[in-house]
């Protein structure tokens, strides 16, 4: 990622668990997309989920 840019990827949040498609920024900083005041539940800090090498993805077919 280029300096001062974003990187997409998905947060929990770690009170409630609740997930964002969030940015983590080069400073550290997890900020999901579509809110600035943080959680539905009040809280501010979320962990980004790791994704794992058996990490199944669904397509959708239209």
């Amino acid at each position: 990622m280029p300096d001062g840019e974003g990187q997409r990827t998905i947060a929990k949040c770690i009170c409630c668990g609740t997930a964002y498609a969030a940015e983590k920024w080069p400073d550290g900083t997890i900020q999901p997309i579509g809110t600035r005041d943080g959680c539905q539940c009040g809280t501010t800090e979320f962990r980004v989920v790791e994704q794992s090498a058996d990490t199944v993805r669904e397509s959708v077919s239209e």
